[in-house]
């Protein structure tokens, strides 16, 4: 183990310390209450809708001031190799599994979690907003996506560690291990659907799976249309997956500002 490695090690319980105490002070900041973690995410279930959201938001932004602070404060910008080293030792229940070492990716596999199964969908995505907060402050380099969840039915949970560009370029659409495989059985079904929005001047591209979204990008061929047409456009490739893959929603893969930023 290198010097900086072994220097990662000696802060993880600090912050697995400080990183619960931060994901306590976003339910307390939303929701005016003082509550540990072990007793709110068994309510998680029973919060409105826009609430929730408003709590996910927090819970990434206070996870990711915390990696800004651990890197000023510490001097240390963890690397994929630290994810992969040490995660398992922040008490994270979606950080425990088995990893795939790729040359730009660190995959992390695992059957799914007691929570998981219990609580449902709104437990895994509390800890994917705050994983993702965490590593979006704690690394420069590294992004984090969550390709499949037990919670919305996949057969295991996959999270991948890839490596991040610096700044948005057309590599952003190059980059594979921002999600999963599309489903032999819809391939073809998708192109045509591609091949309809290219004779309405649209460059529609599907480009992968990650828990049951599809992600998809869409631009104008031509610099034709303004912000409400292409809302526009959009509607009508909502309307076209939900008649034929009623299982599947969408997400624009488009890059966007983290929460807070996004105004």
């Amino acid at each position: 183990m290198g010097n900086i490695a072994y220097e990662v090690e000696t802060t993880i319980q600090d912050i697995r310390n400080r990183w619960q105490r931060a994901r306590e002070a976003a339910y307390k900041k939303t929701f005016i209450d003082q509550k540990a973690e072990t007793e709110y995410v068994y309510t998680l279930n029973g919060l409105g809708e826009d609430k929730f959201e408003d709590f996910l938001k927090q819970i990434f932004l206070n996870s990711r001031n915390l990696g800004l602070s651990y890197q000023k404060s510490k001097g240390l910008i963890w690397e994929k190799s630290d994810f992969t080293d040490f995660v398992d030792k922040l008490g994270v229940p979606c950080l425990i599994g088995t990893w795939e070492i790729k040359t730009t990716a660190h995959v992390l596999n695992r059957k799914g979690c007691e929570g998981g199964e219990s609580i449902g969908s709104r437990y895994c995505q509390y800890w994917r907003e705050a994983i993702d907060g965490l590593v979006t402050g704690i690394s420069d380099e590294v992004g984090f996506v969550r390709n499949s969840s037990i919670s919305v039915h996949d057969d295991k949970c996959v999270d991948v560690f890839y490596d991040q560009e610096p700044s948005p370029t057309e590599s952003i659409w190059k980059n594979t291990n921002k999600w999963g495989a599309l489903p032999e059985n819809i391939k073809e079904e998708l192109v045509s659907i591609e091949l309809k929005f290219s004779e309405m001047k649209m460059d529609l591209k599907f480009l992968g799976l990650s828990e049951k979204k599809l992600l998809y990008k869409l631009e104008p061929k031509e610099n034709l249309t303004c912000g409400s047409v292409g809302a526009i456009y959009r509607k009508q490739l909502e309307k076209l997956i939900k008649e034929k893959f009623p299982l599947f929603s969408l997400k624009d893969a488009s890059p966007v500002a983290v929460y807070g930023e996004r105004a």
